[in-house]
């Protein structure tokens, strides 16, 4: 554990591939950083080429700054909002380079605690819109079961709601705007 009681990812890439290998059709990437690295975009363009989408979240720092997973190509890349308004919350990361923004507030989950128990409450952040789209791509897939990953990731990019009305200034930042 990190701090504040923070779990590390210690071998997400691994896992993604891994994922992938098994026959994953979307893996969820709810983790990230702002240190790019080759060998992780080449294992994204080899899970996508083994037909899984990877979908992650786009951080929670209030910034523009390039984040990965999220920012890898590729990538399906969540923003948060707050569930109530569709309003971009005060620290989710933003930019060009995301997709799609989801609810991201007070979400119902669970979250490992040093001494192994499990929190049960609502959590807010951009870990928890990902799962949001992860589970829309898993219904995409459903639905249209020969498409590719990038077809998915765009069937959801092309039908998202437009938000710039509920979020100005910000506008051509949000991505194609709240998932539907």
């Amino acid at each position: 554990f990190g701090s504040p009681g923070i779990p590390y990812i210690v071998y997400g890439i691994d896992g993604i591939k891994l994922a992938a290998d098994l026959g994953a059709k979307v893996i969820n990437c709810s983790w990230g950083g702002y240190s790019y690295s080759s060998l992780e975009q080449e294992i994204i363009n080899y899970v996508v080429s083994k037909g899984a989408l990877v979908v992650a979240s786009q951080g929670n720092d209030g910034k523009t700054d390039p984040f990965y997973p999220a920012d890898y190509d590729g990538v399906l890349s969540v923003g948060w909002l707050n569930t109530a308004n569709d309003q971009i919350s005060n620290a989710a990361n933003y930019g060009t380079k995301v997709k799609v923004f989801a609810p991201g507030t007070m979400i119902l989950s669970t979250w490992p605690t040093k001494s192994g128990m499990l929190y049960n409450g609502n959590l807010s952040g951009s870990s928890m819109a990902a799962p949001l789209v992860s589970g829309l791509a898993g219904l995409v897939f459903s639905k249209f079961p020969k498409f590719t990953p990038l077809q998915v990731s765009e069937q959801i990019r092309v039908t998202a709601d437009n938000i710039d009305s509920s979020n100005p200034g910000f506008n051509f930042l949000l991505g194609r705007g709240r998932i539907n």
